[in-house]
């Protein structure tokens, strides 16, 4: 009897513990499973952000390949060339330097003046279809980029004592309006991704409308008014509403493909040329008032409509032409493998030129001493050669720093992070 309980009790014993064990090796496979899973789960969500970054990034890629026009990085450069050598005249005392000379030398603001213009035109050609809060924020660490190295450079490299490289200022540029542009097209970004969804929906009757009464009443009929008379804040074409003008039709233009093929493009590229050349021939009489419309109330009128289009203001009808004509120009022509490959690795650091050049650092200690070790009496021929090989200086010194700028991004890959944090911040109010 006892040792049949003895074999019963070591039996149930045998069991209970092989029943522990299947027990503890059940909790160990479930812990195993839910590890593997936690950890899976943090592989996948891993893996998907560095896939849709990877996918975000190729796509950015094949657009650039299949969209990028080396006529539009040229203007981007021609324009800011335009920039700089407008500033170099009429800022930093070219045109006092060279007064005797002041009649003439108005021929290369002709050729150049129109680079606002033509860059707020640019950013709607290329920018309608999409809105990224990325840009944005790149866009603004760019600018901080050279807002706060500048100074440190002066600071320490040039022994300029009066810089304070930690100016609260330096790290907002746009709030404090370091650059006017920067500002202006920072506070036009912020309605975009409204905008940019409203053209892609009007119809093209409507979306002409728009941009004829637009310019015309920013532009055309503000001209007829007095200058101190501003009632829209234009400032000259230096405001929010006017690079906003400009950016619909860029975009009206991106969106509705103003090229042409064959015999009608060279057709096209001739008017282009001929509209730019009386439009400036028309400004090179007013300013020097050569224009001579006889006397009389409609007379007198119609000479002060020209005088406001077709004088130095950003808003008025030579401006308006001078872009709109050599944007679609150069547009149109067709480059060299090799040479498009060219311009279009200069076109993205063009905007460097006006960032550096515009800083208040290197205006102040550069740009304002850059006729000073001139010569007062040089030929007509001289001076336009040596204003024009001053801004080509500049331009290719700050397309040289852009360049180094620009490889420090891509090491850092600043893009990226820009493009993670739009990802992260649409997931969370998603």
């Amino acid at each position: 009897m006892d040792d049949d309980l003895k074999v019963k009790l070591n039996k149930n014993n045998k069991m209970v513990s092989k029943k522990k064990e299947s027990f503890q090796n059940k909790k160990k496979s479930i812990k195993n499973k839910l590890r593997n899973l936690i950890n899976q789960t943090f592989l996948d969500k891993k893996n998907e952000n560095a896939i849709a970054i990877k996918t975000i990034n190729e796509n950015e890629k094949q657009i650039v390949k299949k969209q990028r026009n080396p006529g539009i990085d040229l203007v981007r450069l021609i324009a800011m060339y335009g920039a700089v050598i407008n500033h170099l005249l009429y800022v930093h005392g070219g045109d006092r330097k060279y007064s005797h000379y002041s009649k003439y030398l108005k021929i290369l603001h002709i050729l150049t003046g129109w680079h606002n213009n033509g860059f707020a035109l640019i950013s709607g050609i290329v920018g309608y279809k999409s809105f990224r809060y990325a840009n944005l924020l790149y866009l603004w660490l760019y600018v901080v980029f050279y807002t706060l190295e500048i100074p440190y450079y002066f600071k320490n490299f040039k022994n300029i004592k009066h810089i304070n490289t930690f100016y609260i200022k330096d790290y907002f540029p746009v709030i404090f309006q370091r650059y006017w542009y920067v500002t202006a097209y920072f506070g036009m970004s912020l309605f975009l991704p409204i905008v940019n969804k409203g053209i892609s929906i009007i119809t093209r009757f409507e979306f002409t409308l728009v941009v004829i009464t637009t310019l015309g009443l920013f532009a055309v009929w503000h001209c007829t008014q007095n200058p101190d008379n501003d009632i829209y804040n234009m400032n000259y074409g230096m405001s929010l509403i006017w690079i906003f003008t400009f950016y619909l039709t860029g975009a009206y233009i991106g969106k509705y493909k103003v090229e042409y093929h064959g015999f009608k493009k060279y057709i096209f590229c001739i008017i282009c040329a001929f509209i730019f050349l009386y439009s400036n021939y028309l400004f090179f009489k007013v300013i020097n008032n050569e224009l001579n419309l006889g006397q009389g109330y409609f007379q007198s009128k119609l000479l002060t409509f020209l005088k406001n289009n077709f004088t130095d203001r950003y808003d008025g009808l030579l401006k308006i032409i001078t872009s709109i004509t050599i944007s679609l120009f150069f547009m149109q022509i067709h480059y060299n493998k090799y040479l498009a490959k060219f311009i279009s690795c200069l076109g993205p650091l063009a905007f460097s030129i006006y960032i550096i050049h515009e800083n208040h650092y290197v205006k102040e200690n550069i740009l304002s001493k850059t006729f000073k070790d001139e010569p007062d009496y040089l030929s007509l021929k001289s001076a336009m050669i040596l204003v024009s090989l001053k801004g080509l200086k500049i331009l290719l010194f700050c397309l040289i720093i852009d360049f180094f700028r620009n490889l420090l991004f891509k090491i850092f890959q600043i893009k990226r992070i820009c493009i993670f944090l739009e990802n992260s911040f649409k997931k969370l109010f998603s």
